[in-house]
């Protein structure tokens, strides 16, 4: 078994998810990432030049065999995982009668069918060292409503109270469960979404992306490193007495 702490991340060739596993990296953990698409191995390899192990593993978080087949490739090698970070998630953007049945089933099937599945086959882990910190990818979207964000919307609901239960499930255990929701930040997945926008009103990308930073208190989008930043926060001791929570990084939307 390793002696340097171990960070699972998911969805980590872009983004939040991405950036987290770098930050992890730079805290010195040992790092297992995994993506769908073969951009994973390339961040794979920017975390080793770090200096530290990582495992760059391609496959599907809605998919039980990968998501076994990663986390005892992450036990058999290290013997330990300290840190699950879900971040791996997808959106549809449609008025909801125009969400097909398929569109339902991706959507939930990746974003809370990830975390369910990495969580079932990491926790018992974590039992077994009396330790350990989930970091859940949450969203405004679970606390505001968001026109043509439906489904995406109750997934991410979904995934704040599933946080809350699991905090409580395994507090005995001394693991803890916190989310975090972020607002509007620079990452492919947003930016998919203004040029949904962009082509359903006829307004150019570039003016569209402007209104939406208004919906931030500081007008502007964050960095996905400034999400990172929170998670490894709430992955870290500092964070010893946080358990049950959702953190909001949403630069004021949702006190608005």
């Amino acid at each position: 078994m390793t002696n340097q702490k171990v960070a699972i991340v998911t969805g980590a060739s872009v983004g939040i998810g991405r950036a987290a596993a770098i930050q992890f990296a730079n805290e010195g953990y040992h790092v297992a990432i995994i993506a769908r698409g073969d951009k994973i191995h390339e961040v794979g390899d920017e975390i080793r030049a770090i200096g530290v192990e990582c495992i760059d593993f391609q496959g599907d978080v809605g998919n039980e065999d990968d998501v076994k087949a990663m986390v005892a490739q992450v036990e058999n090698t290290w013997g330990r995982v300290d840190v699950l970070n879900c971040n791996a998630g997808i959106v549809v953007v449609k008025p909801l009668e125009d969400t097909t049945w398929e569109d339902f089933v991706n959507v939930t099937h990746i974003n809370i069918g990830g975390h369910f599945l990495f969580t079932k086959y990491v926790v018992p882990i974590m039992k077994r060292q009396k330790r350990g910190a989930i970091v859940n990818m949450g969203s405004v979207s679970g606390h505001v409503g968001q026109t043509q964000h439906g489904i995406y919307g109750a997934t991410k609901g979904a995934i704040i109270a599933f946080t809350r239960a699991m905090a409580w499930e395994l507090a005995d255990y001394n693991i803890r469960v916190n989310s975090v929701s972020p607002g509007s930040i620079d990452t492919p997945m947003l930016r998919g979404d203004i040029q949904l926008e962009s082509t359903r009103t006829g307004l150019p990308f570039d003016e569209v992306k402007r209104e939406r930073e208004k919906e931030q208190a500081f007008n502007r989008w964050a960095e996905p490193e400034e999400v990172a930043e929170v998670i490894c926060f709430l992955a870290g001791d500092k964070a010893s007495f946080v358990t049950g929570a959702d953190w909001l990084v949403d630069c004021g939307w949702v006190a608005k």
